[in-house]
């Protein structure tokens, strides 16, 4: 199959390090081209054994795992039958070939699996690796021995270069036989324009997160507003009460998440994260979700209308922003492990500094779209349990209810 590939694919592809960073800022390819070598050699080298894993295994399927097996179908090399969904494990064999190749998709959830492959694995890929410890990347490494004749074992790590300080920039990429693969979106000449134009802007927004999404440049995790927060399997099934916050996005996503009260803990689950939705393609998602109240961006009181008039309780959202985050931060946030983006943001949600380095109270507006999304929709939920303000207004004569 003939597919676009990027330089990161070229220099990924003819590395022969053992172990391969790929660090990089938004948009720059690392987890498609990686993928693509992945899939490269899964049908030319035989006896192969492969590992995918992630911090979870929501994200894992809804990443790296999706992204493979969509390449496998797009290839016409898929076939149900080699595909064990219980064990998460794909199986190939070439005409010709004496052994099969397995491909393993693994989470953190369950690192000790790894050793029940006794012959080892020969390739490996970390997707969004600074979401491990450097004790999980041991225990995976250290899988990287079965045998070879010629092609050397190895292990690839893909991510945003979020914390300078961390393991892999001052334990791993310090080590010998690593090689640094370094790319921005300017290595990806599939990249959206408006979304580069984005990303470009964020040069006026925070030095911190231009260097690390645009220019691929190590940040610095300092200053995090929301530090109590826990991953959990799923919200659970009776909430005390329940909402969508809805953040409005085009270029930048559009976020929607679920908010629930059970006692004193706070739900949040990521439902919707998307670029390029017109209102009307919100209106399409929202009847694929349960109905409930949706407490959206005040700033776009148009949008709100539109939502009314197709039916829906959608109200303008509370956006004082320090209350919000003082709210907020009076819980330990228990967020869905499958909230892929909402969990990346939430690692990364700072405080401004003035000119001479001095913490505000503000946050960083940018990459926040689903945490402002779960912000309105956890102040609606404590006005509606508290009811400590004015009762929320619908403008719209199409209200169902109050």
């Amino acid at each position: 199959m003939e597919t676009d590939v990027t330089s990161v694919y070229d220099r990924t592809i003819v590395s022969k390090a053992k172990t391969i960073v790929n660090v990089g800022g938004a948009g720059s390819s690392k987890s498609w081209s990686i993928a693509q070598v992945i899939i490269d050699k899964f049908v030319s080298e035989e006896d192969k054994t492969f590992l995918i894993a992630r911090k979870t295994m929501p994200a894992l399927k809804r990443s790296s795992y999706g992204l493979i097996i969509d390449f496998l179908k797009e290839a016409d090399i898929y076939e149900d039958k080699n595909h064990n969904k219980t064990d998460h494990v794909y199986r190939f064999k070439k005409d010709g070939w004496a052994k099969e190749n397995e491909m393993w998709f693994m989470s953190l959830d369950e690192p000790t699996k790894a050793k029940s492959l006794k012959s080892g694995v020969n390739y490996i890929w970390l997707e969004e690796a600074d979401e491990f410890t450097f004790d999980d990347f041991m225990t995976f490494s250290l899988q990287l021995r079965k045998h070879t004749k010629d092609i050397p074992n190895q292990i690839y790590l893909s991510f945003n270069p979020i914390d300078g300080n961390g393991w892999i920039p001052t334990k791993l990429i310090p080590q010998d036989n690593v090689e640094v693969i370094h790319s921005t979106i300017d290595d990806n000449p599939m990249a959206d324009a408006d979304y580069v134009a984005y990303l470009d802007a964020q040069c006026n927004v925070d030095e911190n997160y231009y260097k690390i999404y645009r220019l691929g440049e190590w940040g610095r995790l300092e200053n995090i507003i929301f530090p109590k927060y826990t991953l959990v399997d799923e919200m659970p099934k009776e909430l005390d009460e329940w909402n969508y916050g809805l953040d409005f996005g085009y270029v930048h996503p559009t976020a929607l998440t679920k908010c629930g009260l059970q006692g004193d803990k706070l739900y949040w689950h990521q439902t919707l994260f998307s670029t390029g939705l017109t209102n009307s393609d919100i209106i399409e998602r929202l009847s694929h979700f349960d109905r409930g109240d949706i407490f959206a961006d005040n700033a776009e009181p148009d949008r709100i209308e539109e939502i009314c008039r197709a039916g829906y309780n959608a109200y303008p959202a509370n956006k004082d922003v320090k209350l919000g985050i003082d709210t907020v931060n009076g819980f330990t946030i228990h967020i869905t492990k499958e909230s892929i983006e909402l969990i990346k943001q939430i690692r990364g949600y700072q405080r401004k500094k003035d000119k001479d380095g001095r913490v505000l109270e503000e946050p960083v507006k940018a990459y926040d779209d689903a945490i402002d999304a779960g912000r309105y929709g956890t102040m609606g939920l404590l006005k509606v349990r508290f009811a400590t303000a004015k009762p929320w207004v619908r403008k719209s004569k199409h209200s169902i209810r109050m």
